[in-house]
């Protein structure tokens, strides 16, 4: 049996089970084959983002399977001690589309951040973001930079609620930069908050140009609100497997000598 045919029938096993579980030794019975094989299918699988590997068996990369939700928000500074230097390499990356005489949205994101350092002397470009850090940082660098104003959330370090809303309906895009907390075949971009969910969504809906800023351990990862579809945005991100670069628009990054990712 070739490595497609069977990989249907594992998935059309796991839709059929009323758990969504099934076990490496119930799969060995039913292909008539060794545990050991089927531990390898399952292995490439999971590679491949068809299903979940875990201990005896697989489950469903489904909404009611058993992978990872991110149903809170981490505290900005937290977040900003994470892969710093895989955040900087993305960054970096991302500011090279920064060009002169544009208008540019910065979304409350630590690696959209981590972009300012990287940005080049502009001419004519406005910036507009809800975070009061990225508009300091923006500003300390000489840029001209609207801030939303609003609810400030604290963790998030982000304005969010109908103020920030109105605000941001007054302006049309060139370019927005955004963070993700997920990235999933059917959840798509998704946050923790719903609040900030329609912040990014409104913008989005915006923008002419789109890039999505996430490295590789947002794959998999479904946060409580969904804010963008895969059909638009670009992601720049460190890696990325061969399902996902099927179902979107991907810029992967390597890292510079001296960095790791």
């Amino acid at each position: 049996m070739s490595n497609k045919n069977r990989d249907e029938e594992i998935l059309q096993l796991l839709e059929e089970s009323p758990s969504q579980f099934v076990s490496v030794e119930s799969l060995a019975q039913y292909f008539k084959t060794s545990e050991s094989t089927i531990r390898r299918t399952l292995q490439r699988m999971s590679s491949q983002h068809k299903l979940i590997r875990v201990h005896g068996g697989a489950t469903s990369l489904h909404f009611s399977g058993n992978f990872r939700f991110d149903r809170l928000d981490k505290e900005y500074l937290e977040r900003e001690r994470t892969e710093p230097n895989t955040k900087r390499i993305i960054a970096k990356k991302a500011a090279s589309y920064v060009k002169d005489h544009l208008c540019i949205y910065m979304d409350a994101s630590t690696t959209v951040a981590s972009m300012i350092d990287f940005i080049p002397p502009l001419k004519n470009t406005y910036f507009v973001t809800n975070s009061p850090t990225l508009a300091q940082k923006l500003e300390e660098r000489g840029f001209t930079c609207y801030v939303t104003g609003g609810e400030l959330k604290i963790s998030t370090n982000a304005f969010i609620g109908s103020y920030a809303l109105d605000f941001l309906k007054r302006f049309n895009f060139d370019i927005g930069f955004f963070g993700t907390n997920g990235i999933h075949p059917q959840a798509k971009f998704s946050t923790p908050d719903p609040q900030e969910c329609m912040i990014k969504s409104a913008v989005i809906s915006k923008c002419y140009s789109i890039f999505i800023l996430a490295d590789h351990s947002k794959f998999d990862n479904i946060a409580t609100a969904t804010f963008s579809d895969f059909a638009r945005p670009t992601l720049i991100t460190d890696y990325a497997n061969d399902v996902y670069k099927s179902l979107l628009k991907i810029i992967e990054v390597e890292p510079q000598k001296g960095e790791q990712k």
